[in-house]
């Protein structure tokens, strides 16, 4: 019988560590204007299609953490959980306004550069963006929400213009 429990415990924990796909349909964002926000951090509007702060309770009754708008400056167009962004400008999501059928939306960025090490610094010297934005016509951005027992869901790539962006970073 204690091999039989064994057994039964290894397979709870195994299962435990599973995730589901959440059913999330995919989130459209569109951006409303980029400029300077509080604290002399750089603020992305936008609106979205799914109410990204209820996603997962919506769609899957499940409690999901804060969302995360993430940009990556350097080209890298791979958004996974399994894969870090080197260069990047990342933001909580926070909510604006609830009215359906576009979700407005607003998220303060901080740009940040991933060493080959794997830890994380700030990169806000804005003089070493701006050759990166220069050479770029937009910047892809996708939200990430996560939820405990699911895998990561990420919206639609939102673009901003890179113009935009060293236009108001460099006011």
């Amino acid at each position: 019988m204690n091999r039989f429990r064994t057994v039964i415990y290894l397979g709870v924990l195994l299962c435990g560590g599973c995730v589901k796909t959440a059913s999330i349909p995919p989130a459209d964002l569109t951006l409303s204007s980029f400029g300077l926000g509080p604290d002399n951090l750089f603020t992305a509007h936008f609106s979205s299609t799914v109410d990204l702060e209820r996603a997962f309770n919506d769609y899957e009754n499940a409690r999901q953490l804060t969302p995360t708008l993430i940009c990556s400056l350097n080209r890298d167009p791979e958004f996974s959980s399994e894969h870090s962004i080197t260069i990047k400008a990342e933001g909580r999501v926070t909510a604006s306004s609830q009215a359906e059928p576009n979700y407005k939306f607003s998220s303060d960025l901080i740009f940040y550069y991933t060493n080959p090490n794997g830890a994380q610094r700030d990169l806000n010297d804005y003089d070493a963006i701006k050759p990166l934005l220069a050479s770029q016509a937009s910047i892809p951005c996708k939200v990430r929400i996560t939820a405990y027992g699911y895998e990561a869901y990420y919206t639609n790539t939102l673009f901003i213009p890179a113009r935009i962006m060293i236009e108001q970073i460099f006011r």
